[in-house]
């Protein structure tokens, strides 16, 4: 659920009060709340009963004597608050503002000047608190992955030319040091000996500086501190801690196992379950969910329920990351009063939770999704003294094994739930993967449906946020746009409409629609054309089709809305998705000739791990790659995934392109992420509108 926008207070000083209604027309904003003073003790009240953002001085013969004792009072409170002054003609008035020091100054009879001076000292105070909740929330990012490493139960350690400098308490309890400063500067080499047959570790560490690491982990023998000793595994991968680049090391100790049911028994829970909240696991319930897919008669629908609380970022902010983990039990045990065992009740990641049925009717799905919203729907939870109240928004997705496969049905059930959030919370979305797909819709039936949306302007832009994990000055916004008819539940997602588009033909017309939906958003800063309202952030990132790069009629559209109406190039990063354009290269150079001399950047979308984008970043000049959706799967699944997509990072940043990760709300895939050299992250973890 996206945040209500927050309301600035300025504060207007001025013996005459009809100035307040000026200003109030001026700045024509209704998330800015004006605090009138025309006297000294006025002003004196006002500052302290209000937090004061920013103020406003008239500087003439009736106030001047004010501009001092208010410019005082302004440096003595707590936060920053910047002075304007309006000034005069006569000179003696903007000498009196240039002697206390003021933010700004504008002639009080130039309307144009004023306004753009306070809409931009407004943008600024948005924008640097928008910047600061970043920062709380990269840094309460590291305060959890800090927390899961103190609290996991495996031994990890970090190196640094093989010397130990960091090592958790499993990794200290497993070599028997009672504390980091007895272990600290010793090498791996002092408490690791290979086993026979296996790497020399002297070699290993010597490879670690080229950024060369072993693939499969390492047997060793390891040394106590007792002088015993164990038969362990270790594995080997990079990382940064505290800012620099290392390797972190993950310690397994052998075991023989018994052959005894019940142990094995126990230790299969123990790899199936989430140890905090006792639900399955993310393996074992997609594990589960393909055996019954496998297994289930042709034509039988099976519904994948996703749950998660809204506003995520300011529960954790308010229990703080310290309570996270009662955070988690609290959420997984309102999730179980809805879901029962039989409805497989699974922790899919950090704050997502899930279940699924096989329902004898589609209707039975939807009611599982509404009492799961009612199930959180004001609850209270009692987090260290803290008593907030929470609601959840549930994606829902239904469909046949010939309809779609478990990771598939999966990630539909996840947009939808992202799609819930940012239509308000407290609600389910149900995906619909088109408007007759179970009847096999045609192109036809999407041409007509595709055109009417056009007309009838159904298409409602969103903004996502992608921020960079190590500079909180950073923020860029992704736009799309959703499909959802005004007399109808349906919404449908880019994944499913721009395929149909650009079979029909009409994806530079949907193009068209967007940058006309963005272009709104510039001409009307204060009132951008979202779902909800947000923050401008630095830079714009616009995604056209392929046909766009040859559409004269769209390229000449896009070009006046850059020259002529105020459409700001230099904000602007177009991106392509890179399987549509891998064979249009010399269209691709033409549009971004065409487009670069107007400062506008350019991005490749939906970049998978196998793509060859090495020689389209030498020949053409390629800001950003943002990396499709299943790399993060296929990190979590695949051998060699890490392997192919650090060779990518690394090609990326010897042609000076940035590379943006797939969306993700998992803190172990930002931890793989931030390891592999990708701090640019899209998802609500990192900004919430």
């Amino acid at each position: 659920m996206s945040a209500t926008p927050e309301v600035l207070n300025v504060l207007a000083v001025d013996d005459d009060i009809s100035a307040l209604r000026e200003l109030e027309q001026t700045l024509d904003d209704a998330r800015v709340t004006l605090h009138f003073a025309d006297t000294g003790n006025a002003v004196s009240r006002i500052l302290e009963n209000n937090a004061i953002d920013l103020a406003v001085i008239s500087v003439h013969e009736g106030t001047v004597g004010m501009v001092e004792p208010l410019s005082r009072q302004l440096r003595a409170l707590k936060s920053s608050t910047p002075l304007i002054a309006l000034v005069c003609p006569e000179p003696q008035s903007a000498a009196h503002a240039a002697q206390v020091g003021v933010e700004g100054c504008a002639r009080v009879d130039d309307a144009r000047m004023v306004k753009r001076l306070l809409t931009d000292q407004i943008r600024q105070i948005r924008n640097a608190r928008s910047q600061s909740e970043a920062l709380k929330q990269v840094s309460d990012i590291h305060e959890r992955y800090n927390l899961l490493l103190e609290t996991s139960s495996e031994a990890i350690a970090y190196l640094h030319e093989g010397l130990h400098i960091y090592a958790n308490p499993s990794y200290l309890a497993q070599f028997g040091y009672l504390d980091f400063d007895d272990l600290e500067g010793y090498s791996i080499l002092d408490l690791l000996t290979p086993a026979q047959g296996q790497p020399d570790l002297k070699s290993l560490l010597k490879s670690f500086s080229k950024g060369q690491l072993p693939n499969e982990p390492i047997l060793v023998q390891a040394s106590r501190a007792d002088g015993s000793h164990f038969d362990a595994s270790v594995e080997f991968s990079p990382a940064h801690y505290e800012g620099e680049t290392c390797i972190q090391v993950m310690v397994r100790e052998q075991l023989e196992l018994a052959d005894n049911a019940e142990l094995q028994e126990e230790l299969e829970k123990l790899r199936s379950h989430d140890l905090l909240t006792g639900l399955l696991n993310r393996q074992a319930f997609i594990r589960q969910l393909g055996l019954e897919f496998a297994d289930a008669e042709s034509g039988a629908d099976l519904a994948v329920l996703l749950v998660s609380l809204d506003d995520q970022t300011a529960l954790q902010h308010t229990v703080g990351a310290a309570a996270t983990d009662q955070l988690i039990t609290q959420t997984a045990r309102l999730f179980r009063q809805a879901a029962d065992d039989s409805t497989l009740p699974a922790r899919l990641s950090d704050n997502v939770f899930a279940l699924r049925v096989w329902p004898e009717d589609r209707g039975e799905a939807a009611q599982l999704a509404t009492l799961l919203v009612e199930t959180f729907s004001g609850k209270i939870l009692e987090i260290q003294g803290k008593s907030p109240s929470v609601t959840a928004s549930v994606g829902l997705a239904l469909g046949s094994k010939h309809m779609f496969n478990v990771d598939e049905l999966l990630g539909y059930a996840d947009l939808a739930r992202q799609e819930a959030i940012r239509t308000g919370g407290n609600s389910y979305v149900r995906y619909r993967p088109s408007t007759d797909q179970t009847n096999g819709g045609n192109t036809e039936q999407w041409g007509e449906r595709l055109r009417h949306a056009l007309n009838n302007r159904e298409f409602r832009m969103v903004n996502l946020p992608i921020t960079d994990m190590e500079n909180d000055a950073f923020l860029l916004h992704a736009v799309e746009t959703r499909l959802r008819s005004e007399d109808s539940e349906e919404i449908i997602l880019p994944s499913v409409f721009r395929p149909a588009a650009s079979q029909c033909g009409l994806a530079s017309e949907l193009d068209r629609d967007l940058i006309d939906h963005l272009l709104h958003s510039f001409q009307q800063p204060e009132k951008g054309d979202f779902d909800g309202d947000s923050l401008k952030p630095e830079s714009w990132l616009l995604p056209l089709s392929a046909s766009s790069l040859t559409d004269s009629t769209l390229i000449e559209h896009l070009q006046q809305a850059i020259d002529d109406e105020g459409l700001d190039g230099r904000k602007l990063i177009i991106g392509f998705f890179e399987p549509e354009v891998r064979d249009q290269l010399l269209e691709l150079q033409k549009f971004i000739s065409r487009f670069a001399l107007r400062g506008v950047r350019f991005a490749l979308l939906d970049v998978q791990l196998d793509s060859r984008v090495e020689l389209m970043m030498k020949n053409i000049e390629i800001s950003y790659l943002k990396l499709d959706n299943q790399v993060a799967i296929a990190l979590n699944k695949e051998k060699g995934a890490r392997d192919l997509l650090k060779r990518l990072v690394s090609e990326a940043s010897e042609n000076n392109t940035h590379v943006i990760g797939p969306q993700t709300e998992n803190t172990s895939d930002l931890a793989t992420l931030w390891q592999l050299g990708i701090t640019l992250v899209q998802g609500q973890f990192a900004h919430e509108e």
